[in-house]
């Protein structure tokens, strides 16, 4: 991985995609996964029809895991629909952990931060939980032949409020006081990915990691601003993508932008954020997300 690499990428192609709200896997399936000293939640498991190249695992963000629309309330929401597809259609298990529904959350947007009782710790202790039962599944992958079995490579990735779950996740940062004792995460995380997460708290304490990270920001963030996730790619050796006419949740596959003045955080607290789908854009993280994939699928463990 180089040093660092910033880049502002001005989208050029465009092609428009519909996404059902409700994707359905070949293979889906739900587990009930304990966490340790803290609330059981349910991971969504959804598999490939072809031979698995490997296994992302999946954050949401503070919008929680399913449907707003009260006709799919117990289905995955468009965003995390279109992803556990994009996965599958190039042949990757896609994992999400639902952080949100057993502890009686839908959502954590309209809260302010002062009053969340679910915090990183809970999100990363999720993660932890669910990376450690990954790595015990019997999912292999036949790239090297009958005689000779791969065991599949992780990648971790987030969005918003998930994505700095990611950032926590993944912390080798002496400071990171919320470390589980459970593995080394190098062991269970082999790349991480975070869509505009949070940074300004990681980079106040001088964050380091040693998973390879690549971050995707939207310049005209106005609920987690993209330069301090800028300053931290360049202390952490991530790879940073910035879109400068995206806004906030700019990889939705649906809708557009919209003022949000039911969250009281963001850049001005008590001003609302703006939010909303920038579809060129999606479409460049997606293709450089296709090919972290792919690179990730010819490496062994």
């Amino acid at each position: 991985m180089s040093k660092f690499k910033y880049l502002f990428l001005s989208a050029i192609f465009y092609i428009p995609a519909i996404i059902a709200n409700v994707y359905a896997a070949e293979r889906a399936y739900q587990v009930v996964l304990p966490i340790p000293n803290q609330t059981d939640i349910l991971v969504h498991v959804f598999t490939p029809p072809n031979t698995p190249k490997g296994v992302l695992i999946a954050l949401h963000g503070c919008g929680g895991l399913l449907s707003t629309n009260t006709k799919n309330g117990d289905k995955l929401s468009a965003r995390h629909a279109a992803m556990a597809e994009f996965a599958n259609r190039h042949d990757w298990i896609a994992v999400f952990p639902d952080s949100f529904t057993t502890r009686g959350r839908r959502e954590i947007c309209t809260q302010k931060f002062v009053d969340r009782t679910i915090k990183q710790s809970n999100r990363k202790a999720d993660v932890l939980a669910t990376a450690q039962w990954v790595k015990e599944q019997d999912w292999f992958s036949s790239e090297s032949g009958q005689d000779q079995k791969t065991v599949l490579k992780t990648v971790l990735l987030g969005w918003s409020n998930g994505g700095t779950t990611v950032l926590e996740t993944i912390e080798a940062s002496p400071k990171n006081l919320t470390r589980q004792p459970i593995e080394n995460v190098t062991t269970l995380v082999d790349q991480a990915v975070a869509f505009y997460p949070g940074c300004s708290a990681q980079l106040a304490r001088g964050y380091r990691t040693h998973v390879p990270l690549t971050l995707f920001l939207g310049k005209l963030d106005d609920w987690t601003p993209a330069q301090p996730c800028i300053d931290l790619g360049k202390h952490s050796d991530a790879r940073v993508y910035v879109y400068p006419e995206a806004y906030h949740g700019f990889d939705n596959p649906t809708g557009s932008v919209r003022l949000r003045k039911d969250v009281p955080n963001g850049v001005n607290p008590g001003q609302g954020v703006h939010v909303g789908a920038h579809p060129s854009s999606r479409q460049e993280a997606y293709e450089i997300l296709r090919k972290l994939l792919e690179q990730q699928s010819t490496l062994v463990r």
